[in-house]
């Protein structure tokens, strides 16, 4: 078993607001460091960013990437009579793109969010169960020759762009709605785009009636689709295939699936794991069982991501499930072993486990880079309640591999100690740093 050493430090504490920084290197190889300030949940007021060029030894001063004035949502739309907000559409982005060696040409993918009735559309999302947030999702490529496209993945015909001049138009609120999350070059040479679409369009693409299949919310929720990009030479543009959905029913997952992870394991296989959700719900209809167990779940392809396995729950080498609350989580592989690691909330005592909670301990375990199970006994914790405290939320971390030293870091904000909720108005927060040292 490869061993690993791992190190923490807090680097500040706030009483009224969550802080929370981020690393990651730009094309130039310059280490950027951003910021963002949160005094409400899920949403960040403003954030900052430093560079350093000489790996975080020295650091330019803070620069205001965004900030909020007056109080008010920088995204409101202005003059909207509903206080509708919108962020993000269509676009390329030369960072975030992938070079496709069959055409020559850049590929990005983007989002936009429609948030209806602002901040209090965002409470009766989750409290309510009405369907106000809207996402699409779109793609941008850049040919040889310095031409750009942009466009939105239609997956259902009719669909519309977002209209300035009419933003609550159906044909754009209703159609086509999904986030593009990642596009990675596959081990085909191929670009693929991962999808997170609403589910009645995943249930549309697979033929499954949706009144049978997530009769309770499923306008609120999403599944998953690989869209693989391939070139057409003769139309100089992009024909893209998909995958089949990638889904879990309102019996298995009252939120069907979220926030995947995609990785390619040394056998080749695409593995992707995701989290679900067994929150009982009365606002959403949930049909979950009250006494359902919840845990961290896991499909894979072996034929380039053209098709996946049906879901199923992820496991350890041990055939034991991943129990683990719906907390988000990241897949690592080390450049200085060449292992896969898994960070996330693995829970031992499963009755503990109710929807997002709880978010401790947080562990990080090696994953089997032939079939992508877990491997047991290389579960390690990074962190968990610290003397004095019963609760703690340790998940929405960053991960960062230090190109000099080759450890990994980890920048986490915690909060929510003790019972205290951040959605009840209880805002302190401390910001954490581990450093992970691989054998």
């Amino acid at each position: 078993m490869a061993k690993i050493r791992i190190d923490s430090v807090m680097r500040e504490s706030h009483p009224d607001k969550e802080v929370t920084f981020y690393r990651s290197y730009d094309k130039d190889g310059k280490l950027v460091e951003t910021s963002y300030v949160q005094t409400e949940t899920d949403y960040y007021s403003s954030g900052r960013q430093r560079v350093s060029t000489d790996n975080g030894k020295t650091w330019s001063e803070w620069v205001t990437i965004f900030e909020d004035k007056g109080g008010e949502h920088r995204d409101i739309i202005p003059g909207n009579e509903f206080g509708d907000e919108y962020s993000g559409g269509a676009g390329y982005s030369e960072g975030g793109s992938v070079l496709d060696e069959n055409s020559g040409c850049r590929i990005s993918v983007t989002s936009s969010c429609y948030q209806m009735n602002g901040r209090k559309g965002y409470y009766e999302y989750w409290d309510e169960g009405k369907d106000t947030m809207r996402f699409h999702a779109y793609y941008g490529f850049k040919r040889p020759d310095g031409s750009v496209v942009t466009r939105m993945f239609e997956l259902e015909e009719g669909g519309e762009d977002y209209d300035p001049e009419n933003p609550r138009k159906p044909a754009f609120l209703d159609k086509n709605c999904g986030i593009a999350l990642e596009i990675r070059i596959l081990p085909d040479g191929i670009p693929a785009a991962l999808l997170w679409m609403s589910v009645p369009l995943c249930c549309k693409l697979a033929g499954v009636d949706v009144n049978t299949f997530f009769p309770s919310c499923p306008k609120l929720h999403r599944g998953l689709v690989l869209a693989r990009f391939l070139w057409n030479a003769e139309k100089n543009d992009y024909d893209i295939s998909y995958s089949n959905p990638i889904m879990l029913s309102d019996t298995q997952s009252a939120r069907c699936v979220m926030e995947p992870q995609m990785t390619v394991l040394n056998s080749g296989r695409i593995l992707m794991v995701f989290r679900a959700s067994n929150v009982v719900q009365e606002t959403w209809n949930t049909r979950v069982s009250p006494c359902a167990p919840n845990f961290k779940w896991y499909t894979y392809s072996d034929d380039n991501g053209k098709t996946f396995a049906p879901p199923m729950p992820w496991h350890f080498d041990t055939r034991e499930v991943v129990y683990s609350s719906a907390s988000m989580f990241n897949l690592f592989r080390s450049k200085k072993n060449g292992k896969l690691y898994w960070i996330g909330n693995f829970i031992e005592e499963p009755w503990r486990i109710f929807g997002n909670d709880p978010r401790w301990p947080l562990q990080i375990c090696e994953v089997d880079d032939t079939y992508g199970h877990l491997i047991k006994d290389t579960l390690t914790v990074i962190d968990t309640v610290r003397d004095g405290q019963t609760e703690v939320e340790l998940s929405n971390f960053g991960l960062l591999e230090n190109r000099e030293t080759l450890e990994l870091e980890v920048r986490l904000t915690k909060i929510d100690f003790n019972g205290e909720l951040q959605s009840e108005g209880h805002l302190y927060s401390e910001a954490w740093e581990y450093y992970i040292s691989f054998e």
